[in-house]
């Protein structure tokens, strides 16, 4: 009891946080969300095949520099690096992404959750486009931030989009200062991605 109590504060803290962070732009590039009135169940399908990372054009720019940097000072350090970072995707920001966004919907009394629905009638594919990871050394910080694309369409009509969102800028960070880890900082961004999808349909 005394967890779910701690998990529960945790996850309203988190959305204070979120709620507090800079606006980001949100628009609609094609078609209407007007089908969200026939939508309980959302599968969501997560593309992270092709986007720059901070100052580098493409993912794996960025990660064979991190990756040498790291093996540089300890062999083996930046191999075990490539596999967290891999790994957080599926481990951390696509749970933080449906997390908020079924959190949100619950809160406010809407009868959709979004998650991996296959069978659903609607799915939303997330393109992960630019990723800033930011950093936090204590004396110097900046956010993380990452912009995405997300097509709607009709799980068995994927050739005809029903609407294409974009998100630009959206923030990541922690409490206090305390986002020391990447892995936060960005989970924190695609968090922020479902509170606002939530909010906007």
């Amino acid at each position: 009891m005394k967890n779910t109590k701690t998990i529960i504060s945790l996850i309203i803290f988190s959305i204070f946080l979120i709620s507090t962070a800079d606006a980001q732009k949100i628009s609609i590039e094609e078609g209407d969300l007007e089908f969200f009135k026939e939508v309980s169940e959302l599968n969501i399908e997560y593309d992270f095949s092709d986007y720059g990372v901070g100052k580098f054009k493409t993912e794996e720019a960025y990660i064979e520099d991190k990756k040498a940097d790291y093996n540089k000072d300890e062999p083996g350090k930046g191999d075990l690096w490539e596999e967290e970072w891999h790994a957080d995707k599926e481990n951390t920001y696509q749970p933080k992404f449906e997390q908020l966004f079924n959190l949100i919907m619950l809160s406010e009394g809407v009868g959709i959750v979004a998650g991996a629905y296959t069978n659903a009638d609607y799915t939303l594919i997330l393109k992960t486009t630019f990723m800033e990871p930011g950093y936090n050394i204590g004396i110097s910080r900046k956010d993380a931030s990452i912009n995405v694309e997300m097509t709607f369409i009709k799980t068995d009509d994927p050739e005809n989009p029903l609407a294409v969102v974009t998100m630009v800028k959206v923030p990541g960070r922690g409490g206090m200062g305390g986002d020391f880890d990447t892995e936060y900082r960005i989970g924190e961004a695609y968090a922020k991605a479902g509170k606002e999808l939530a909010q906007y349909v």
